[in-house]
C-alpha cells in the first residue's frame, strides 16, 4: 500500500499555500470533466471553453481556468463580461429572498486578448465556498487562428445608410471572400434582401452595425427551400442563407461563422411601445398578429403574404408558409453563431436544417411577440450546443424538429444537444421537442438554465398521426418562475392553426419516453405544474418519465392521462391552491415515493 500522510499534513500544506498567496487544494472536490472548445468557438483573439460539471457538484461554487499553468480567472466573473444572460440570472436570484430556487452552476469561459496563431493549453479546477480548488481537469489544447483576410462590405459599394439597398454590395464581398476570410459589416445600417453564404467564412456584424431586412417581398427569392424532402411548398429565402439556389438540390457547406455585437433585424412587424424588463431596460414588443391581421400589423410579413395571395395561394397557406425567417442554413457541417442580437423576424429566427455541430453562444433574441418568432430551431440535425443566451421570443425559444408523418422514417433523427446557462424570459417554451417528431428527437441535455415568464419549461408536443416522438431527454438543475401555462407538458393534443398538412399521416402516434427531470424549482406557475396527455383510448401512452427532487410553489398541480411505467420521487407541492394536486387517469405502472402531498 502506498504511503498516505496523516490528515493534519494536508491541513498544514493548505495553510502554507494560503500563506504563499495560493489557493489550497481540496481532495474532496471533484475536478470538472469533458473540457472542450465548442465547434468554431475561437478566432485570432479569443477561445471559448466549456466543461461538464462533476457528478458530485453540491459544494462547488465556481470554477477557475488556467492557461499554460497560469490563472486566467473564474467562470462567474468571466460570465459577467461576456454573457448577456448573466445579469438577468443574477437579478433572478437577488429577487429570490426566500432562497427557494435551485442555484445553477456556470461552466463556460471565454479567454480573451490572446495572440493570433498561437497554441494554448487549458485546464479548469472546481472551487468550493472556502476558495479551495480541486485538482486540474484533463487539459485541452487549442490554437488561435491567424488574422483573417478582411472583406469590408463598404469597399464593395455598401452604403450602410439604412435607405439604399445594399444586397448586391454585401453579396459581392461574400463572393470575393477567400477561404478563412471575414466579411465585415462595420458600424451603420445595411438594408438588404436575401444573402447567400459559402463555406469557410465568417460574417461579422460589428458593434453599432445592423443588417436590416428589406421590406419588399421581391428581395427574397421564392426559390428558397423546402422544409422536408416530401414537403410540397417552396418557402422564400431568408435574410441570411446557406442554401443551394435550387431548393430541391443537394449542396453541402462547412465551417460558417456568424458573429459580432451588432443586430440582425428582420423588419417583419410593426412595433408596440417598448416594455420595461426586470432590470429596468427597454425591450421591443412587436404586434402579436395572425393570418387575419397581418395586413395591419406586418411590414415584410404583410408584403410576402400579399405577394403569395396575388399569385393565387390562399391566405392561410400564404401566412403559414411564405414569410422569411432571419437565418436558414441547410446541410452545413460546423456552424458558430456568437454575440449578436436578433430582432423582428417575419417568421422564424434561426433555422438549422440537416446540419451538424452547431453552436449558439452569447446571443440575444428579442422577438416578442412576433407571431412564430422562434429563437433557434434544429431539424434532423446532429450536435447542438446552446449556452449563455437570452431568449425573449414570440414562439418557442430552443426548438427541435424531426419531420412529419409516415415519410419521416426515412430521415435522420434530431439528436445530441446540450443547452445550459441561458436565460429564458418570454416564449412558448424554454426547451421544446416537436411538434414535428416523425424521425425522433433524442439525446438532449438541458441544465443550469433560468426562466421567468415563459409559457412552459420543458414542452413536448405531437399528435396521433405524427409518428416518432422524443426520447432520452434530461432537464435538470434549473430554476423556473411565472410559467404561464404548464411548467412541464407532454401532449399528443397539439394543433397549429397555420400548419399545412402536406404529408402522409403516420399510423403511429408520437410518444415521449425516457425523460428525466431532476433538481428543478418552479415558483408561481400560473397553470399546471405537470401535464401529461397521451391517448389511452387508442393505446397511445407516454412512458418512462422520471421526476426527482422537483419542488413547486404556487402551481395548480399535476394532471396525468395516458402515462405508464413512470416514477415521481421527492416531488413537493406547496401553496398549490387545489384540493388534490395529483389528478391521474388512464395510466398504469406509476410509482410515487416521498411526494408531498401524496396522491389521494
Amino acid at each position: 500500500m502506498p504511503y498516505q500522510p496523516p490528515r493534519d499534513t494536508f491541513a498544514r500544506a493548505a495553510l502554507a499555500l494560503v500563506a504563499l498567496g495560493c489557493s489550497p487544494l481540496s481532495w474532496a472536490l471533484q475536478a470538472p470533466s469533458g473540457l472542450q472548445v465548442p465547434t468554431l468557438a475561437y478566432d485570432d483573439r479569443q477561445i471559448i471553453l466549456v466543461w461538464e460539471k462533476p457528478t458530485d457538484h453540491a459544494d462547488i461554487q465556481d470554477y477557475r481556468v488556467y492557461a499554460n499553468g497560469t490563472l486566467l480567472g473564474s467562470a462567474h466573473a468571466n460570465n459577467d463580461q461576456v454573457s448577456p444572460a448573466k445579469p438577468y440570472i443574477d437579478q433572478f436570484y437577488r429577487q429570490d429572498t426566500a432562497h427557494f430556487h435551485h442555484r445553477i452552476g456556470i461552466h463556460s469561459y471565454t479567454a480573451q486578448g490572446l495572440k493570433p496563431d498561437t497554441a494554448y493549453r487549458f485546464t479548469v479546477r472546481s472551487v468550493d465556498g472556502n476558495g479551495a480548488e480541486s485538482a486540474d481537469s484533463p487539459a485541452v489544447v487549442q490554437r488561435t487562428t491567424p488574422v483573417a483576410a478582411l472583406f469590408d462590405v463598404k469597399k464593395y459599394g455598401a452604403k450602410g445608410d439604412g435607405s439604399h439597398l445594399d444586397t448586391l454590395a454585401i453579396q459581392r464581398a461574400i463572393d470575393a471572400c477567400t477561404p478563412g476570410c471575414k466579411v465585415l459589416l462595420p458600424k451603420g445600417i445595411y438594408k438588404s434582401g436575401a444573402l447567400y453564404l459559402k463555406s469557410h467564412m465568417t460574417l461579422e456584424i460589428a458593434e453599432g452595425a445592423t443588417l436590416l431586412g428589406s421590406e419588399r417581398a421581391e428581395d427574397y427569392p421564392l426559390a428558397g427551400y423546402i422544409q422536408y424532402p416530401y414537403s410540397t411548398t417552396v418557402r422564400p429565402a431568408s435574410l441570411i442563407n446557406a442554401l443551394p439556389r435550387d431548393p430541391r438540390a443537394h449542396q453541402a457547406f462547412e465551417n460558417i461563422r456568424i458573429v459580432g455585437k451588432g443586430t440582425l433585424d428582420g423588419n417583419g412587424w410593426k412595433r408596440n411601445p417598448d416594455v420595461i424588463d426586470e432590470r429596468g431596460r427597454a425591450l421591443p414588443f412587436y404586434l402579436p398578429s395572425d393570418n387575419t391581421r397581418y395586413a395591419q400589423d406586418g411590414i415584410l410579413a404583410k408584403a410576402q403574404v400579399e405577394q403569395a395571395v396575388a399569385r393565387g395561394m390562399n391566405v392561410k397557406d400564404a401566412y403559414g408558409q411564405m414569410r422569411s425567417s432571419l437565418i436558414t442554413l441547410r446541410n452545413v457541417k460546423n456552424v458558430f453563431y456568437g454575440g449578436f442580437t436578433v430582432v423582428n423576424p417575419a417568421f422564424h429566427g434561426i433555422m438549422n436544417l440537416e446540419s451538424e455541430n452547431v453552436v449558439l453562444a452569447n446571443t440575444t433574441h428579442t422577438t416578442y411577440d412576433a407571431n412564430n418568432g422562434d429563437g433557434i430551431e434544429f431539424a434532423n440535425s446532429k450536435g447542438a450546443m446552446v449556452f449563455n443566451n437570452v431568449f425573449d421570443t414570440g414562439d418557442d425559444c430552443v426548438n427541435f424538429a424531426a419531420g412529419t408523418g409516415a415519410n419521416a422514417v426515412h430521415q435522420p433523427p434530431q439528436q445530441d444537444a446540450w443547452i445550459f446557462n441561458n436565460y429564458f424570459r418570454k416564449g412558448h417554451g424554454m426547451v421544446v421537442a416537436g411538434s414535428h417528431t416523425g424521425a425522433w428527437i433524442q439525446d438532449i441535455l438541458a441544465e443550469d438554465n433560468v426562466s421567468d415568464g415563459t409559457d412552459a419549461g420543458l414542452r413536448m408536443k405531437s399528435t396521433n398521426f405524427m409518428g416518432g416522438g422524443a426520447r432520452n431527454v434530461i432537464f435538470r438543475d434549473s430554476a423556473l418562475r411565472n410559467t404561464v401555462k404548464q411548467a412541464f407538458i407532454f401532449t399528443l393534443d397539439y394543433n397549429d392553426p397555420n400548419a399545412k398538412l402536406d404529408y402522409q399521416r403516420s399510423t403511429v402516434a408520437g410518444q415521449f419516453k425516457d425523460i428525466h427531470v431532476s433538481d428543478v424549482s418552479v415558483e408561481d406557475a400560473q397553470g399546471r405544474a405537470i401535464e401529461v396527455k397521451g391517448d389511452s383510448q387508442h393505446n397511445a401512452y407516454h412512458e418512462g418519465l422520471v421526476f426527482q427532487r422537483v419542488r413547486f410553489r404556487g402551481a395548480a398541480g399535476a394532471r396525468i392521462d395516458g402515462l405508464k411505467n413512470s416514477r415521481f420521487e421527492n416531488v413537493v407541492f406547496s401553496h398549490y391552491g387545489v384540493a388534490n394536486p395529483w389528478q391521474v387517469t388512464g395510466s398504469s405502472g406509476l410509482s410515487f415515493e416521498a411526494v408531498q402531498p401524496a396522491p389521494q
